[in-house]
């Protein structure tokens, strides 16, 4: 043994020493039980049970340890007293038996949540509780994941929601509604268990009734809760379909109709809400299945509660706290893959079809390649690009690709087709210029692992799928990085608009430049959003925080902050552009207040024609029109942003020494090729 050896083996002997020492004196061993040090009495006995029960404390209970507490007891003997109870000895049993369950059932079922695309660490929100003690579940992996979490005990109904909710406390707040309060505000004599067993209710009228309370106690929550929180609203579990016997009537009329139907309202309500959100959990439920943890099974239906005791609820329960920080970093639109770049062989069908000497096309797309294009088609929705790149002869390719897949996926729904022998390194630089795309939001999809290290080179910030490809739809469909906060109109445009650029480049060629743009027939619509209600509002949030290259801050705006500072007299100067080639919807935007302009955005899908030079003009426009005459810009160098940091002095600006202010008093001259209106 050397001497680094012997001393590495002598640390670690002491390190063992200490630890045994200190487990023997005090036995807070685990991060989350060191934690417990911090809490009042009251909530550390409260977390004890939680801990070491999978309960609510009693009152009974918790009296005594309180009482302990007070008359001299220290917390390490509290918890040694606490740990040797019965019930605390079968919990542990049932723990241990749990996790032997575990390592079975996890190679069998493996989490609905992929993180194959995500590159930021997690960021576990402080979250505030609302619900019943249905609710617990959730409070309990939550301490056990390590989450801030604190439980705020609320029925569904009226009453007043706790104030200690503030907004310098929480990042988010998640409420669990309780669907027996709902069914007994909605049913005379407030039977809201087994009322749908008796025949002569309207069924109809209880669910117009329910709906109309629904939306009530989710207002009266959320105006409660501070502007700057977002609310997530976790959807009420339905219960199965075979509620009126295997003959029966169960899709109309039935419970599990009409929670399906406060479902679909309760998602509708949110929709218009600019601060609530709806959290689906039926998904994630059904994906582990309801045997041993939805206790509409054992207790009744009405009770809509999991059962955190089984290991499926314990990964029910994970994964909407796992949904529940994704759909965060999703308001946050941190990260995101804007660009998806796919194989053909063996990636969006089966084999080598130029091997083929006859084509069938069901043997090359059912199964998995179906999945595929279906998740491609669905990311196209969302407004994410799609683009093709292969290695083969491109006529043929074109010919199969349409024998293949017909109408139901087309060559026009991608956005860039580069299919030739290069090395695909060269073709996916050449996709990125084309999209003005950064390789920081591309993904690559490919079956060979050689094709994708040789792009990897190229491209190291680029992110990748290989391997097994019945993941790759679940990677596309459920990864948050893949997500938008609203699917506005904008979003179906996006393909077009990139088709469009192809179309005008190639236009260019046999004109000089001023012909070029003057051919374009280019038009800008100004809108001024000053509120919330304007239509154009959600695109404009959409397009601040996902926009890099020119963006002359790179500020993120939250949905409340930018609210916030519209109230403050800010106004958004929104331009949406069309050409003689298509309409590309809002593409550009320049955030007003007084004199200042503080930040300007352009699409990468418009860049070099003129666009943000119209804009400014029209700002400064209005700014003079306001009775100003001197005007002050801004900018920050973010890294990705070099496409934008010659606007100002471009435009007459003079930059303040050592600052990121551009000062000018001059408005410059509109192009010539395009038309503006509105304003």
């Amino acid at each position: 043994m050397s001497r680094c050896d012997r001393v590495l083996w002598g640390f670690w002997v002491a390190i063992r020493y200490f630890q045994m020492r200190l487990k023997h004196y005090w036995p807070f061993t685990t991060r989350l039980e060191l934690a417990l040090l911090a809490l009042s009495d009251g909530d550390f006995v409260e977390a004890l049970y939680q801990r070491h029960l999978g309960r609510v404390a009693d009152d009974h209970g918790k009296a005594h340890y309180l009482h302990l507490l007070q008359h001299g007891w220290t917390r390490p003997r509290v918890l040694r007293d606490f740990k040797r109870s019965p019930e605390a000895r079968r919990y542990a049993r049932h723990q241990k038996h749990r996790d032997f369950l575990k390592t079975i059932l996890r190679p069998e079922q493996s989490p609905l949540l992929p993180d194959e695309l995500r590159r930021c660490p997690p960021q576990k929100p402080r979250t505030a509780l609302l619900g019943t003690c249905l609710a617990e579940s959730l409070l309990q992996v939550a301490l056990e994941l390590g989450w801030s979490m604190r439980h705020y005990l609320m029925d569904s109904g009226l009453q007043e929601v706790d104030r200690q909710i503030v907004a310098d406390a929480f990042d988010v707040v998640l409420v669990n509604l309780t669907l027996r309060t709902l069914l007994s505000m909605s049913v005379e004599e407030g039977d809201g268990d087994l009322f749908h067993l008796r025949p002569e209710l309207d069924m109809g009228q209880i669910q117009a009734q329910a709906v109309l309370n629904l939306q009530q106690v989710v207002d009266h929550i959320l105006a409660a809760i501070p502007p700057g929180l977002p609310v997530f609203f976790v959807s009420l579990l339905e219960p199965p379909p075979q509620v009126a016997g295997v003959l029966g009537r169960n899709r109309q009329g039935s419970l599990y109709g009409l929670v399906r139907g406060l479902n679909d309202a309760l998602e509708d309500h949110l929709a218009a809400s600019p601060q609530g959100y709806y959290l689906e959990i039926n998904d994630i439920r059904q994906y582990y299945g309801d045997a041993s943890v939805y206790d509409g099974y054992l207790s009744h239906y009405t009770h809509n509660g999991l059962s955190p005791l089984s290991v499926q609820g314990e990964w029910i329960a994970r994964d909407i706290l796992e949904r529940l920080e994704g759909a965060m970093r999703v308001l946050r639109a941190e990260d995101p893959v804007k660009l998806i770049i796919t194989d053909l062989d063996n990636t969006l069908w089966r084999g080598v079809l130029a091997e083929e000497d006859e084509i069938v096309p069901w043997q090359h797309t059912e199964g998995w390649p179906l999945g595929y294009a279906e998740a491609l088609l669905e990311c196209k929705r969302r407004g994410i690009l799609l683009a093709i790149c292969s290695k083969n002869d491109e006529g043929p390719t074109r010919e199969r690709f349409q024998q293949l897949w017909g109408q139901r996926l087309r060559l026009e729904d991608f956005c860039s087709v580069q299919i030739n022998w290069q090395p695909k390194s060269q073709n996916i630089a050449q996709i990125l210029r084309t999209t003005n795309i950064l390789p920081d939001h591309a993904l690559f999809i490919d079956d060979h692992p050689l094709e994708i290290e040789e792009v990897r080179r190229a491209f190291p910030r680029m992110r990748f799928l290989t391997g097994a490809p019945e993941r790759w739809r679940h990677v596309l469909l459920y990864a948050p990085e893949t997500q938008v906060a609203r699917v506005s109109e904008e979003s179906a445009l996006r393909t077009d608009s990139i088709q469009a650029k192809a179309a005008r480049e190639l236009a260019a060629v046999d004109m000089d430049r001023d012909a070029w743009l003057q051919s374009l027939g280019l038009t800008l619509r100004f809108d001024r959003i000053v509120d919330v209600g304007h239509s154009r509002y959600a695109r404009a949030l959409e397009l601040l925080n996902r926009t890099n290259q020119f963006n002359t801050t790179g500020q993120r705006w939250s949905d409340a902050e930018l609210r916030d500072w519209l109230a403050s007299g800010g106004c958004l100067l929104a331009a949406r552009a069309e050409d003689r080639f298509t309409n590309h919807g809002l593409v550009a935007l320049a955030l007003l207040r007084d004199h200042g302009i503080e930040q300007v955005v352009l699409s990468c899908r418009v860049f070099s024609l003129g666009i943000e030079s119209a804009l400014l003009v029209e700002a400064l426009r209005q700014m003079q029109e306001g009775g100003h005459a001197d005007f002050v810009g801004h900018f920050t160098a973010t890294g990705r942003n070099d496409a934008c940091r010659d606007f100002w002095p471009a435009h007459g600006f003079t930059q303040d020494a050592g600052s990121s202010l551009w000062r000018g008093s001059l408005v410059p001259d509109a192009p010539t090729w395009i038309r503006s209106e509105g304003g």
